[in-house]
């Protein structure tokens, strides 16, 4: 056994692999119309950018989808691929630290394991997809392939009005997020990848909102304003018999910048907040 295979081995008992399901996505449609290779980072040795379970496809006609580094063994991998898919079987290939291919380097200094799987029957491919449209959380395994779970991309509900709610739902479109600005909430889009984000001065506003968004399996629940704002919050919804496991759902004051009053800084600070409880 290599010391990635031991790494790998040691890896895959401590932490289950994750990876992004809107990265993988692209990757497994690629693979649907004719089959092709199957690329998987499945050995870390040292520090590297990309996670365990990264992957990539080669198609038939010599494609190629996704990455699995900064441009280093992508072509590489292409000509190893192609012979994978004439043969019909799997290859391991080691680049970096230890590997026998020493004219390809790795600027890092560590040392990787990509594992190629040939797949001619894409069934996999398609029940995989089909949990990601819609938005489940996808055990993705592969015979041949260790197995990662594929997590539904964060989506973030804005519901408010005024320069805050704005400038938050400008910065979580630009990070790559899923972004809805509605005037009312509605639970059955809600699922436990969502996030709730209020931005109202008038606070009254909120009460009917947050019972509604109580009521979905949303992971993030919070409502800008001060700790003092927070307190009248959550009297009232205690006062319209709210139930105090549901209170405790519901962040305030919200962002990881205390008291942070510009709207871009505002805007930061939530996003931050959300990103690290999703994470």
């Amino acid at each position: 056994m290599s010391k990635l295979d031991v790494l790998h081995s040691e890896t895959a008992r401590a932490l289950r692999w994750q990876i992004p399901a809107r990265e993988a996505a692209p990757v497994l449609a690629a693979l649907v119309p004719a089959g092709g290779v199957l690329a998987m980072l499945v050995g870390i040795d040292g520090n590297f950018y990309r996670p365990h379970g990264a992957m990539m496809a080669f198609t038939p006609d010599g494609a190629m989808v996704g990455n699995l580094s900064s441009g280093c063994i992508e072509g590489d991998l292409r000509a190893h691929a192609a012979q994978v898919w004439q043969s019909g079987r799997p290859r391991r290939l080691l680049y970096g630290k230890n590997s026998p291919f020493f004219d390809i380097r790795l600027p890092c200094g560590s040392g990787i394991e990509v594992a190629l799987m040939p797949l001619r029957n894409t069934t996999v491919l398609r029940q995989a997809l089909a949990g990601i449209a819609a938005r489940e959380e996808v055990v993705f395994a592969c015979a041949g392939l260790p197995v990662v779970d594929l997590r539904p991309d964060l989506q973030v509900f804005v519901v408010g009005t005024g320069a805050e709610a704005q400038a938050f739902a400008d910065l979580t479109r630009a990070g790559g997020f899923g972004v809805e600005q509605v005037s009312q909430i509605d639970p059955a889009q809600l699922d436990a990848r969502s996030a709730v984000a209020l931005f109202f001065h008038d606070h009254d506003r909120e009460m009917g909102l947050l019972q509604v968004a109580l009521q979905s399996p949303a992971f993030w629940i919070g409502a800008q304003g001060s700790r003092r704002a927070q307190a009248r919050r959550l009297e009232a919804l205690r006062a319209l018999g709210v139930p105090a496991p549901s209170l405790s759902r519901i962040r305030g004051p919200i962002g990881l910048i205390p008291a942070a009053r510009d709207p871009r800084v505002l805007a930061i600070s939530v996003l931050a907040d959300i990103v690290a409880a999703a994470e």
